[in-house]
């Protein structure tokens, strides 16, 4: 599943995508992976926040048992947006990336 945050110039009518979340099932496991993407001009400005909040509520709502996450090293903006939400981050030296755990049951 995907969540899209878009916006609609008031001047011109154009449609512009500025934030796409993903929720993807991971089966047999009742668990997900997400990932959110925001457009460079459009950060720090809660839309990932948002986006977040509402895929974590889906899958509570789809009785997903947790949710994963991989991160690169670097981005430290959204591994401590995941930790507000409460995931368990954890490096991970042989795969190069910190990858978070949010156990929902």
């Amino acid at each position: 599943m995907a969540l899209v945050a878009e916006h609609t110039d008031p001047n011109s009518s154009a449609r512009e995508i500025l934030a796409v979340g993903r929720l993807s099932k991971l089966l047999p496991e009742n668990a997900a992976e997400i990932a959110i993407l925001v457009s460079d001009r459009f950060q720090r400005l809660g839309i990932g926040t948002e986006l977040m909040r509402r895929l974590v509520e889906i899958a509570r709502h789809e009785k997903l048992r947790r949710i994963k996450a991989e991160i690169l090293p670097e981005n430290t903006v959204t591994q401590k947006l995941l930790a507000r939400f409460g995931f368990k981050l954890t490096h991970s030296i042989q795969d190069g990336v910190v990858k978070g755990e949010l156990a929902l049951t």
